[in-house]
């Protein structure tokens, strides 16, 4: 009987084989036929799942942010469903790991940030990545902002804190954590970027 073969499954083979070629070789030189070779697969194979370069960026970069926010939302959902620490250490820690996974602290998190922000980058100017680029964007904004409200809804916030404020902060920091992580790993380490996280988390506490 002919093999089966899983749409899905080998769309998503073909995007770990663009993530592979834009991590070690930048983003320019994920074409189809450099992806196909990446891959083992002929290019006409990539070709029956993609119609073009364009749709096959797209999906890569929508994969490369569901994996990255999933991890976030997973751990979203255990600072959700229990019931908030009464220590200020403990709070902070059940946020920040949440928020941990937004950076690239180690192996896995650091080669989807290095894929990440070549596709933010390239998203500037190419249209067909925009749509793409403001989901992630959301889907960011949505796990920060839920960490957010749930620092406020304990009585260790300090007073007067703004939601929408406070979020776009964190993204910054998030964001800046990120680029310097990845640009200069020599200045940068994973250890530094936790401390500085958790320092920013502590001024949103009563003193």
């Amino acid at each position: 009987m002919p093999k089966i073969v899983n749409a899905d499954d080998r769309r998503e083979l073909v995007a770990d084989a663009v993530f592979r070629v834009i991590r070690e070789r930048g983003l320019t030189q994920a074409s189809l036929r450099n992806v196909a070779a990446e891959a083992g697969l002929a290019l006409g194979s990539v070709r029956h799942y993609f119609d073009d370069q364009a749709e096959l960026m797209e999906f890569a970069f929508r994969v490369n942010s569901e994996r990255i926010h999933l991890r976030a939302l997973d751990k979203l959902e255990v600072l959700e469903d229990e019931d908030l620490p009464t220590e200020a250490e403990a709070l902070l820690e059940k946020c920040a790991v949440v928020l941990e996974e937004l950076l690239p602290l180690d192996g896995s998190r650091s080669a989807d940030a290095v894929v990440h922000m070549e596709f933010m980058l390239d998203a500037r100017t190419n249209q067909t990545l925009v749509d793409a680029a403001q989901d992630d964007y959301r889907a960011t904004g949505a796990v920060v902002g839920r960490v957010v409200l749930q620092l406020m809804e304990s009585p260790l916030a300090a007073p007067g804190l703004v939601p929408v404020d406070e979020a776009e902060r964190l993204i910054g920091l998030l964001d800046g954590l990120s680029l310097r992580m990845v640009l200069q790993p020599a200045w940068a380490a994973p250890e530094q970027g936790q401390a500085t996280l958790r320092r920013h988390l502590q001024a949103l506490l009563a003193s």
